[in-house]
């Protein structure tokens, strides 16, 4: 509901893009997940690894949100892959 709040503030076009990037987002992280077989509580738990590494300031190269780009994401894969030691 607080989202929902802070959206509804946003002008039109803001709403839009906040909305589409997410999904955007989402659907790069999915892709990612299933290439690298990264299944259930797993593939949340990229979810989370993904945003822990934008939080501890090793986000991508993709925008000034420090997005990652689609190659970016296939590393961190990798990454997330091996300290889970799979």
């Amino acid at each position: 509901m607080i989202f929902v709040r802070a959206i509804h503030e946003l002008p039109l076009q803001k709403y839009v893009h906040v909305i589409m990037g997410k999904k955007r987002d989402l659907k790069q992280i999915d892709a990612i997940a299933n290439e690298f077989h990264i299944r259930g509580d797993l593939r949340e738990s990229f979810g989370e690894f993904i945003e822990e590494q934008k939080n501890l300031g090793y986000g991508g190269s993709l925008n000034a949100k420090r997005g990652f780009t689609y190659k970016e994401l296939r590393e961190k894969a990798k990454e997330f892959l091996e300290e889970k030691g799979l």
